[in-house]
């Protein structure tokens, strides 16, 4: 196997486990909702990637470079849409749903606790979120190096929306309420 190859390997190796340590990041705040929710796209894709890189160190073995190179693109495509695709799921079907329902109902009701704004903040930084996230998914952009910034962003949205509700008793009751029927 050539040297080149076997580094390649070892880098994608990496990868591999990089992404485990970010769906786990988002697993958690998964598994944090007051609602069970089922999504295989991650682990499907972690799945797809493992095939590819079993593909890939026969084609190392074989010296084979084009299909090396080609089942290395095919792995990167699968670690970055896996993440994505659950990111995208879990910010657009729950969090953005429920706070528009969350933000319609302050409007109506007199915002009392004068935590509109904030919400609305929080809200359109998911929806921003979202389109940064999908943009990067045109470009297959490495996915190693830490350069997956959107995932601390979506962290630290989360972490500003569940601290605006620890802030007011009223829009934990009414999130409550909400997240019951999404």
């Amino acid at each position: 196997m050539p040297i080149q190859m076997n580094q390649t390997l070892d880098e994608t190796a990496g990868e591999l486990f990089d992404y485990i340590d970010e769906l786990k990041v988002i697993k958690e705040l998964f598994d944090a909702l007051p609602v069970r929710r089922n999504i295989a796209s991650p682990y499907l894709n972690f799945r797809d990637a493992l095939f590819h890189y079993n593909k890939m160190y026969d084609a190392a073995n074989k010296a084979d470079e084009y299909r090396f190179i080609q089942q290395q693109a095919c792995i990167e495509e699968h670690l970055n849409r896996g993440l994505k695709d659950f990111a995208i799921h879990l910010c657009n079907n729950y969090y953005i749903r429920i706070m528009h329902d969350m933000i319609k109902f302050k409007e109506k009701n007199n915002d009392k606790d004068g935590i509109l704004k904030d919400l609305r903040v929080v809200y359109h930084g998911l929806k921003n979120l979202i389109v940064d996230i999908r943009l990067t998914g045109q470009t297959l952009q490495h996915f190693d190096n830490n350069k997956n910034t959107w995932l601390e962003r979506m962290v630290d949205l989360i972490e500003n929306f569940r601290n605006l509700m620890l802030k007011s008793p009223s829009l934990t009751q009414l999130y409550n309420q909400i997240s019951r029927g999404v």
